[in-house]
């Protein structure tokens, strides 16, 4: 309301000048409501204390008077139950001495022959949870002095508990819930463990027969299947002490063999509950060891596997295969106490290390054990080797086979035995495994394709299929037979791959096969392996994804052998966008390489120590260079063309050698006749910065440069010559097959230091051929090729290096009876005319060659041969062709692909082709071009090839016709003068031809031209 009166409004002051007071106020409010807080908890803790406290000394007072009360009078088991529940230290002397009087009074029978402390069994509701209250405290108190008298006394008063006429079957089995519940097994196992450790060498502790004795006591009271509860803590503790069957005495032994329900009660629950392996010891690595060792002694050694048949296997199956399947990576190693062995002569190959065993430390899509493992105990060896042997797979095949195994038996093997692998790889074990399985005359392969694998993957080529890998049921037996196909095909030379009675597969099945491999390993390189980010928890793993590869890798190699699937069949449809491929696979290579250059080095090129990934790692860092570097058939041959390209053009712009300011040119004067020496003196300081431009001029036989300006031409030239006179076999660093393929000298003289400089100088030259897209007259053999892809040498690479040999031992790998060859294991090779002898492994002269070893020993031979003797010259000439080229874009190619890729297409040359793609300038009309073409036509095979080398610098044609020839074919009319010869510029593709109006004429003239020899005066 209005009010005239201003001298009754009341004042308001809108200033802070009060908030401080406030603000206090509001402080020491607060202040002291947080101390009445404070006041209340400490009441309400102080009253907490007191009622405990109270409670606590009146119960301590109510044990006291019954502990009285049973001193004074005969002991009854409520009031025992009642001191028992006390810690079990408490009042030692006196309890002992109750307990000792109660179960002595307990013993004596009744007129029924019940125990007296049994009798109110038959009356009491409640009386049997007394009674498993008081055993699990006795046992306790046995549990903190279990080396005196007084536990022999109470054990054997324990036994007495477990007397069957006396108990009801209801209560009984409440009984064992007690026990199970309070850790009858787990404190049983630590007075056994405690025992064995006080044990005399040699002798075993009395007291641990009783204790075995009342492990199993409890399962005699009820029928089996109410024993459950007790077999987690039988399996967890009991089956995971060390050595168990050799700690105890032998009374104990067969006690348990006879009474422990192991295939009855134990492999069934936890076969029905995995659950039980992640728990308490068996949910550690050493506890499954100590667990399997004790398994493979109760049921292979002593025989109880054999005893129950298909069920008992069943269930051994699962259990064992569940514990193998979930030990680390190199467990088999640590089993059988060996550590890798680093051999600098191994394998060579070039710029990777085997993915097929142990890869370099670098970012994995999977965890690696980090932590060292303890040294487990030298007699565990042989026994988890049992697991491993080839009568026991054989056994379980054989029990598999059966038609009482019933539905889903061959499902169960295949788990079985891929768990085995995993466990067991990198060791001799992992081999054994698979030569039982191919020595069963191929049965279980065939049986395994036929029954579980045919006809189950249709849709390998969904991507679906490969995210669900590891849910789908018949994954396990896909993996088994993986496994034995492709032991098969490293033993197996290819006239017995194509021979229907040794291949227990038909060629349509193995096409199929494979087809399903590379499905399968294509989605996995795309798309991830399980535990990579992005992935769904049933995606396939990367231990699947390379042995599919594996697989998908060794048919093809047999394929490029000798063909038997077309060319199309090793491409994945999926691939829509080719040009998208291209681009996203260069970008990821430049993205790696800046990610590799580092600090640039200030005496040399940045690329001089670009890092060499492996192919697992390339995978995990980029799905398309993983996959054009494992399973590069998936992609069309063409586009690996395309994107090796790219990758060398992207390399050239990163490096800026495509900038011609920025060019470093080196520049080198060669004499014609001392072209090797002049070219190693003047080229092999630079290096990797052979990869900048080179600048070659020639010096003739009188000293004089020869004319003209090397626009690319006199390199060309240059290096065909080099190579030529380089790789000559004659020069004594190259050998040569039976096929005229080249290989390193493996001689003493090739690993001298100079000889090695030659051969990494050589690996660069080449390296720059290829970088710089010169085709080279140059074949090496198979299995060298197969060194710079990052692969390994088997049986049939021999083949490639010494036939002889190679027959020799597919000889022996059919010989029935190796042992009347009287082989061991040494190999003998003459050098200077002198004949030495090596081991192939310590000892191999003492090491006789049998049929369990052959296999061995033919691997052994074979690694010699193509790996050990050369590896010096290899790993030389590897360094000097990856200092130009980056090992990861050769390893999208195949052996033969390389070759092509080196030296063009060794097929003949289509003139019809070379027509269609050279461009014609110059004539006055088309009568010296007709009559070319027409004389080109008529020339034989090895005259056409000295025209393409006159024109080009290389005889062979270029890899995917001569439309892709960079230069463009070009034929020039050179003037009207037909006494002339032609000429050529190599640099630029182009043919320099006098308008010759005679065809006789022409022809005559042209092939003095390109047999003449002559140099680039020529032109």
């Amino acid at each position: 309301m209005f009010n005239p009166d201003r001298a009754h409004v009341a004042q308001v002051n809108l200033s802070t000048a009060s908030s401080a007071s406030s603000s206090s106020l509001l402080e020491s409010v607060r202040t002291e409501r947080q101390a009445r807080e404070r006041l209340r908890k400490q009441e309400r803790a102080a009253g907490l204390i007191q009622r405990v406290w109270r409670g606590r000394a009146e119960a301590g007072r109510v044990r006291r008077h019954a502990l009285d009360r049973l001193e004074a009078a005969p002991a009854d088991g409520r009031g025992l139950a009642l001191v028992l529940k006390t810690a079990p230290g408490w009042e030692w002397e006196r309890v002992t001495k109750v307990i000792e009087r109660w179960l002595e009074a307990g013993k004596e029978k009744d007129g029924k022959g019940v125990p007296h402390m049994l009798s109110p069994l038959q009356t009491s509701q409640d009386y049997h949870v007394l009674l498993g209250l008081v055993a699990i405290g006795i046992l306790q108190r046995i549990a903190l002095r279990p080396r005196t008298v007084t536990a022999a006394n109470l054990l054997g008063g324990l036994e007495v508990l477990f007397t069957p006429a006396a108990w009801p079957a209801g209560p009984a089995a409440e009984f064992i819930d007690v026990l199970a519940a309070h850790g009858w097994v787990e404190t049983l196992v630590v007075i056994l463990e405690t025992l064995v450790a006080a044990a005399q060498p040699k002798k075993k502790h009395p007291l641990l027969q009783p204790v075995v004795r009342l492990l199993t006591a409890p399962l005699c009271l009820v029928p089996l299947e109410q024993g459950a509860p007790l077999a987690p803590p039988l399996l967890n503790a009991l089956l995971t002490v060390p050595s168990l069957l050799s700690v105890i005495p032998i009374q104990s032994v067969t006690h348990l063999s006879q009474t422990l329900p192991l295939f009855s009660l134990l492999l069934p629950t936890a076969a029905a509950d995995p659950a039980v392996f992640s728990h308490a010891r068996l949910g550690t690595e050493q506890g499954k060891t100590y667990f399997l060792a004790n398994l493979a002694v109760f049921g292979i050694t002593g025989g109880l596997l054999a005893r129950y048949g298909a069920a008992g296997a069943a269930s051994w199956m699962a259990v064992v295969g569940t514990v193998f399947g979930a030990l680390d990576e190199g467990w088999g190693r640590w089993a059988e106490g060996t550590v890798d062995d680093n051999d600098d002569d191994g394998d060579v190959v070039m710029g990777d290390t085997s993915d097929d065993d142990d890869a370099p430390a670098a970012p994995q899509p999977t965890q690696r054990r980090q932590h060292a493992r303890p040294p487990l105990p030298s007699a565990l060896a042989p026994k988890l080797a049992l697991f491993a042997s080839p009568a026991h797979i054989t056994a379980l095949s054989t029990i598999c086979a059966a038609p009482s195994a019933g539905a889903g038996a061959l499902g169960r093997l295949a788990a079985f035995v891929s768990n085995i692998l995993h466990a067991f790889r990198g060791t001799a074990k992992w081999e054994a495994v698979l030569d039982a399985t191919l020595n069963m005359k191929q049965a279980l392969a065939k049986r395994l394709w036929r029954e579980e694998v045919r006809g189950r993957w249709g849709a390998s080529s969904s991507r679906e299929t490969w995210d669900t890998f590891m849910d789908n049921p018949h994954r396990a037996s896909l993996v088994l037979l993986t496994h034995i196909y492709n032991h098969f095909l490293l033993l197996t030379p290819d006239d017995e791959f194509f021979d229907a009675g040794t291949n227990p597969l038909a060629i349509d099945d193995v096409l199929d096969l494979a087809r399903v491999w590379r499905d399968l390993a294509f989605w996995g390189y795309m798309h991830g392996v399980a535990g990579a980010p992005g992935t769904k928890q049933g995606t396939g793993t990367e231990e699947v994804r390379a042995l599919f590869t594996r697989g998908v890798t060794r048919v093809a190699e047999r394929n490029a052998r000798r063909q038997f699937a077309s060319d199309e069949f090793w491409v994945m449809a999926d691939f829509a966008d080719l040009q998208g491929f291209v681009q996203a696979a260069v970008f990821d290579d430049a993205e790696l390489a800046a990610a590799d250059a580092g600090t640039p080095n200030p005496d040399g090129p940045r690329w001089a120590r670009a890092r060499q990934l492996s192919k697992r790692q390339v995978a995990y860092l980029s799905p398309r260079l993983g996959l054009l570097n494992n399973l590069p058939m998936a992609v069309p041959f063409q586009t690996r063309l395309e994107v090796f390209s790219a990758f060398v053009n992207a390399d050239k712009a990163r490096l800026g050698l495509d900038t011609y300011i920025h060019r470093k040119r080196i520049r080198a004067r060669i004499r014609r006749n001392n072209l090797a020496e002049d070219g190693f003196r003047q080229l092999d300081p630079a290096g990797p910065a052979l990869k900048g431009q080179i600048k070659i001029a020639f010096i003739d036989q009188f000293g004089d440069e020869e004319a003209g300006i090397d626009g690319g031409g006199l390199f060309k030239e240059f290096l065909n010559s080099l190579t030529k006179e380089a790789f000559d076999a004659n020069r004594g660093l190259w050998l040569v097959n039976d096929n005229n393929e080249l290989y390193p000298n493996p001689g003493g003289y090739a690993v001298e230091g100079h000889s090695l400089a030659w051969y990494a100088f050589m690996g660069r030259v080449l390296g720059k051929a290829i970088y710089e897209g010169i085709l080279v007259d140059v074949s090496f053999a198979d299995f060298f090729l197969a060194k710079w892809l990052g692969r390994q040498s088997y049986l049939d690479d021999l083949n490639s290096l010494d036939k002889e040999l190679y027959k020799g031992l597919i000889i022996l790998k059919n010989y029935p009876n190796p042992e009347d060859l009287a082989l061991n294991f040494t190999i003998v090779y003459e050098e200077f005319g002198q004949t030495k002898s090596v081991d192939l492994v310590p000892n191999g002269s003492e090491i006789a060659v049998t049929a369990e070893n052959r296999h061995e020993y033919i691997q052994l031979v074979c690694k010699y041969k193509l790996d050990k003797q050369i590896a010096a010259q290899s790993r030389a000439f590897f360094n000097g062709l990856s200092d130009i080229i980056d090992p990861k874009w050769l390893r999208m190619f195949d052996q033969k692909e390389v070759a092509q890729l080196i030296g063009g297409e060794e097929t003949p040359i289509d003139v019809r082709d070379m027509k269609k793609h050279t461009d014609i300038t110059g004539f006055p009309d088309g009568t010296t071009p007709h009559m070319f073409w027409k004389v080109v036509k008529r020339f034989t095979e090895d005259e056409k090839r000295q025209l393409l080398r006159f024109i080009t610098s290389c005889s062979r044609p270029p890899l995917l016709g001569f439309g892709h020839l960079n230069p463009k074919l070009a034929i020039r009319c050179s003037g009207s003068d037909t006494s002339r010869l032609p000429s050529a510029s190599a640099c630029f593709n182009l043919l320099k031809l006098p308008a010759y109006t005679d065809e006789r004429v022409l022809r005559a003239k042209l092939l003095q031209a390109i047999t003449s020899g002559a140099g680039f005066d020529l032109s």
